[in-house]
C-alpha cells in the first residue's frame, strides 16, 4: 500500500523537517513563530501556483478546498509579517504523480500542525483568529480531509505503476522544506 510505504520510506525526511521547524521546542518564542510563518508564506507562495490543479482533478483529487495560501496571509496580516522575494529550490510537480507524492507531505502537515496549534494556542495565546490559522488547517476537518487525501492517492497508485514517482516526489518535498526553512534569513528583512 503506498501510504505505509511512504509512511516507510520518508521517515528519515520527516525527521528532518521536524527538527528544522522545531515549533515544540520550549525556547520558541513569537519572534521565532514569525521568520517560521514567513518562510512558509514565502514557500507556499511559489509552490501552490504550480501544482497541475487540472490534472490533479483528472486524477480525482480536487485541491482547491485545501489551499493554504490564503490561511498563510491571513496570519501575516494579523503579525505584520513580510514575504521573502528569493527563489525558492521547489520539487518537481510536472505530473500528477509527482504533484500527489509532494502533497503527501504537504496534508500529512495539516495532521502534525493541529498538535502544533494547540501547542501555540498553550504557549503564545495564538489561534486561528490571532495568527494560527495555518497550523489551525481544517480544524475538525483535518482527519476527514486527511482520510480523502489517502484514498484518492492509494487510489491513484493503485491505477498505475507510479509509486517509486510518488515516493520520489515526497522525498524531495521533505528536502525542499528542510532546506528552506532551515536556511539563515538576513534578519534587517524580517520583521518581529
Amino acid at each position: 500500500m503506498i501510504l505505509q510505504r511512504l509512511k516507510e520510506e520518508t521517515r528519515v525526511q520527516h525527521e528532518e523537517v521536524e527538527a528544522a521547524v522545531d515549533v515544540m521546542n520550549q525556547m520558541f518564542d513569537l519572534a521565532d513563530y514569525k521568520r517560521l510563518l514567513e518562510k512558509f508564506w514565502s514557500f507556499y507562495a511559489q509552490y501552490e501556483p504550480k501544482l497541475p490543479l487540472d490534472e490533479l482533478r483528472n486524477s480525482d483529487f480536487d485541491y482547491s478546498n485545501r489551499v493554504k495560501l490564503p490561511l498563510l496571509e491571513a496570519d501575516a496580516k494579523v503579525l505584520g509579517l513580510e514575504r521573502s522575494s528569493n527563489e525558492i529550490e521547489l520539487p518537481d510537480l510536472s505530473s500528477p504523480a509527482k504533484a500527489l507524492g509532494s502533497l503527501y507531505v504537504i496534508e500529512g502537515s495539516t495532521l502534525g500542525g493541529q498538535v502544533i496549534s494547540r501547542h501555540l494556542k498553550q504557549h503564545l495565546g495564538l489561534t486561528a483568529e490571532n495568527g494560527g490559522a495555518f497550523y489551525a488547517g481544517y480544524g475538525q476537518e483535518t482527519g476527514s480531509m486527511w482520510k480523502a487525501f489517502g484514498e484518492s492517492l492509494t487510489k491513484f497508485a493503485g491505477a498505475g505503476n507510479a509509486d517509486d514517482e510518488i515516493v520520489d516526489a515526497a522525498k524531495e518535498t521533505f528536502a525542499c522544506i528542510t532546506k528552506w526553512v532551515g536556511r539563515k534569513t538576513n534578519t534587517a528583512a524580517i520583521s518581529s
